[in-house]
């Protein structure tokens, strides 16, 4: 396999910007599109900002986020983005139909020989390695918030070995830890762990038998952690968090994994998360991070 030198990111989003941090923080050459006009300019100006605080926090010297920043640029058109990549991140919405759009568009702008990874929480990549003439480099990897060295690595039927070598590889040089999912499974594995405790939560605060706070509060008491369920909801976004849902539901049509519709309740309201300022919690400075929370 080609060493990962340059990488394309499609999706500038929370997801996207999060993985051109890691790519030019460990000094691989890193573009990003996203179809949204400036999304992509803004995410570059979030990992400027990003690095910086990493350097005044001593978490990166000065001279390698000066070199992470001159890594990074914004494309102004998805081949553009692809050219001469080795690798491509799809990050785009949980949506087959656009992601297997834009794995074709990917296909056609990248050299023969790259890989294509799709950073979906939940779809398999059997659903859209048929978009593109290379299904045996195709493979989903599936990344964490920034900071988490968690990623789940995941292949369909036709991967290559090759690919799963060479993309697990890849990620150990960025610092993360791949967990190898054994073939195709909706939500990896330990996402699907997540995925039990993410309805079950859900399913607590649709019948008003707990707050929130109070889940949130117990969850952080018990196992020793900074943030709980409903705070990590925000963080991924509940829009997202709704489509992934779906994705279940949809699954299985099974109504027990049918989002509740409080939560398209707050969507629609503009509750989504850190993204917005409001979700479960108003940011910045969640309750759950002040002092007392947990009294």
């Amino acid at each position: 396999m080609t060493p990962i030198r340059t990488v394309a990111i499609v999706g500038a989003g929370t997801m996207g910007r999060r993985i051109a941090f890691d790519c030019v923080r460990i000094g691989v050459r890193t573009r990003l599109y996203d179809a949204a006009p400036g999304v992509a300019e803004g995410a570059v100006q979030w990992v400027r900002s990003t690095m910086d605080q990493w350097r005044q926090e001593g978490r990166l010297t000065p001279s390698v986020a000066e070199r992470a920043v001159a890594l990074l640029q914004a494309s102004k058109d998805l081949g553009e983005c692809a050219q001469d990549a080795d690798l491509a991140f799809e990050s785009v919405p949980e949506n087959v139909a656009l992601k297997r759009s834009v794995f074709a568009e990917l296909d056609r702008a990248l050299p023969p020989n790259a890989l294509l990874a799709s950073n979906t929480s939940a779809i398999p990549a059997s659903r859209l390695a048929s978009a593109t003439s290379r299904p045996e480099r195709v493979i989903n990897v599936n990344f964490g918030h920034l900071g988490h060295r968690k990623v789940e690595v995941m292949g369909h039927a036709g991967t290559a070995p090759e690919t799963i070598a060479a993309t697990s590889a890849f990620l150990r040089e960025l610092g993360m830890v791949p967990i190898v999912v054994r073939g195709e499974s909706v939500g990896y594995a330990t996402n699907r762990v997540w995925r039990a405790v993410k309805k079950e939560v859900l399913k607590l605060l649709d019948r008003g038998l707990v707050s929130a706070e109070d889940i949130d509060r117990g969850w952080m008491l018990d196992w020793g952690v900074d943030v709980g369920p409903c705070g990590l909801m925000d963080h991924i976004g509940l829009d997202v968090v709704r489509d992934i849902e779906l994705i279940y539901y949809d699954e299985s049509g099974d109504e027990n994994d049918r989002p509740p519709a409080f939560l398209d309740g707050m969507i629609a309201a503009g509750k989504l998360g850190t993204k917005s300022g409001e979700g479960f919690y108003r940011y910045p400075n969640p309750s759950y991070e002040q002092p007392g929370f947990l009294d």
